[in-house]
């Protein structure tokens, strides 16, 4: 996987934020979530939902993902901010 994506997703401290669709395509390809600011990693939760499912799953960066659509939402330990991800693909 080479080339990425970056994204500015809003985290929410208690809970997570709105989720944001970080990938996008008419087949499905493999694509991998990666936290920019790493000094932020640690406290930085990720959820993804995949295709049409209605259900978040935790998600551990770096982890390989499979499918047409993802969408993604942040929960961060301290506050309420905005976090850089970047996702890679094929």
């Amino acid at each position: 996987m080479c080339p990425s994506d970056t994204f500015l997703i809003s985290a929410a401290n208690n809970g997570f934020g709105p989720g944001a669709e970080v990938f996008a395509s008419d087949i499905q390809y493999p694509c991998s979530i990666a936290i920019k600011e790493k000094e932020l990693a640690e406290d930085v939760k990720i959820q993804v939902q995949r295709d049409d499912n209605s259900f978040w799953n935790d998600y551990e960066e770096g982890e390989l993902l499979i499918g047409k659509k993802i969408k993604c939402r942040l929960a961060y330990g301290g506050g309420t901010r905005n976090i850089t991800i970047e996702v890679f693909h094929t």
